[in-house]
């Protein structure tokens, strides 16, 4: 199949969070299998045109806008070898310092930005004449597209044949702006009823996907149930369960190229699953890092966002609580976010200097380390599209406590004692009680040192690679094909 993917970011050309690794991860793992794959994105000033190869196509790009052509660049990149990889270069728009946002302020174009992008891609695969069996669109930066296919570009014939499919990574973030971004979209008022684009007197981007794509995934499969409920799909939830027919739920997976402890640089001492000794020793590396005493005691450990959604103040309250009844552990956090949050742990640390450890930002090399000499990774969030260092953690024989939510309940298995099957921890309910239960739970089968190996066996034996990601996506183009 011919998949063109059109993402607002991309690793290693730009990056945010989540949505920069899947836009780079899943077209690879498709292009492997064998798939012509075209990835389209924004030229933002980050993206460095030598660096990464890029050469400008000498045609311009006429972009219908408003009631008027704006022109644009196409750049070329060879950089990823089995991708076609496109950008659209239109100063005005993504000669920004931010993606999104200026220091945490939206830029106020925001909508006009990216439905220019939207329409510019459109154009961009008319002129470069690829036909295209699936356009694969992601979060509402790109929700427009299915809609422009079925109205300004009904009747093109090199999209005859072409399906789309829209991902939401997270629900949360819609889009919304006010009614008269229908004149940038170049639709008429009809467009601005309920039954179609209008949300609660305005424009939402993400709803306009969900009703025109072809089809929709989200990146887990408990994710596609719950964002069918307003605690998780918010004032859209109803009109995405009014669509779930079309609607599937697909994990994301690992890149066990760049995770992997028996040949991860990033780590003081590699290891597997049948030669454990190098993980201990990689404990020791972490605790001396963060001036920890170095003992066998168990060591907890996190990388995140201290935000709402990753239940990060649950944990900062259990931890007061734990730290003063348990002797016995240790803690190391790598992150950011909330400065209150962030004041609290710096209290935890002060309290307890030779049992917490904390790195503010965000460092490549820690997060390896964390990953590979800690003997818990504690993910308390109140939801969780699909999660990765769930993953990370178990490929390092690091167990997972996990709150029940998203793809953590689909890839975490609860600890069986009885039959000894299961890779990690999980809770329901989202508070301290639960949570310190569930760690003091898992304190108690690491002191158990035959539960404890199989335990960790089974953890390191649980794969989900971006190749059984892309063949069960594969599996769906098909399908809506």
């Amino acid at each position: 199949m011919n998949i063109t993917f059109i993402t607002s970011e991309a690793y290693p050309f730009a990056k945010t969070g989540g949505l920069a690794d899947y836009s780079y991860s899943l077209p690879k793992a498709l292009a492997k299998r064998g798939h012509t794959v075209n990835l389209f994105l924004p030229r933002y000033y980050c993206v460095d045109k030598i660096k990464y190869n890029c050469s400008l196509i000498d045609m311009p790009l006429a972009v219908p806008h408003n009631n008027g052509i704006r022109w644009s660049g196409i750049y070329k990149s060879d950089y990823l070898n089995t991708i076609n990889v496109y950008f659209i270069e239109h100063d005005d728009f993504f000669g920004r310092d931010g993606l999104y946002d200026y220091h945490g302020i939206p830029y106020g174009d925001n909508a006009e930005r990216f439905i220019y992008f939207n329409r510019a891609t459109l154009e961009a695969l008319k002129q470069l004449a690829i036909v295209t069996d699936i356009i694969h669109c992601n979060d509402w930066q790109t929700a427009l597209i299915p809609l422009f296919l079925r109205t300004h570009y009904a009747h093109e014939s090199i999209f005859k044949n072409t399906k789309s499919v829209l991902t939401m990574h997270n629900a949360g973030y819609q889009g919304v702006f006010p009614e008269d971004v229908l004149y940038y979209m170049q639709l008429s008022d009809e467009y601005f009823v309920p039954e179609k684009l209008s949300f609660y007197n305005k424009i939402n981007f993400l709803k306009a996907g969900i009703l025109y794509a072809d089809c929709l995934t989200t990146v887990s499969k408990r994710y596609a149930q719950e964002i069918q409920y307003p605690d998780y799909g918010y004032d859209l939830a109803p009109i995405i369960k009014q669509n779930s027919s079309k609607l599937f739920g697909i994990l994301n997976g690992v890149d066990y190229e760049q995770w992997n402890p028996e040949h991860d640089t990033f780590i003081p001492y590699n290891f597997s699953i049948n030669y454990l000794s190098g993980k201990k020793k990689c404990k020791h590396a972490l605790q001396d890092y963060f001036s920890l005493n170095k003992s066998n005691i168990p060591l907890l450990g996190c990388i995140s966002r201290l935000t709402y959604q990753k239940g990060i103040d649950i944990l900062i309250d259990t931890l007061d609580w734990l730290l003063f009844d348990e002797p016995e552990v240790q803690f190391v956090l790598l992150g950011s976010g909330e400065q209150w949050l962030i004041d609290r742990f710096e209290n935890l640390r002060r309290l307890y200097p030779d049992k917490v450890g904390v790195w503010w930002g965000y460092n490549e090399k820690l997060a390896h380390l964390i990953e590979a000499g800690c003997d818990f990774y504690v993910m308390p969030s109140r939801y969780e599209p699909s999660g990765l260092n769930q993953m990370y953690s178990m490929a390092y024989g690091t167990i997972p406590i996990v709150r029940a939510t998203g793809g953590l309940d689909d890839s975490v298995i609860e600890f069986n004692t009885t039959d000894i099957t299961g890779n990690g921890f999980k809770y329901k309910n989202n508070d301290m009680a639960e949570l310190y239960s569930t760690i003091r739970y898992a304190l108690k089968i690491y002191n158990n040192s035959n539960l404890m190996q199989q335990l960790i066996y089974n953890a390191m034996s649980f794969k989900r690679s971006w190749d059984d990601a892309a063949q069960e996506y594969e599996a769906l183009y098909k399908n809506i094909r």
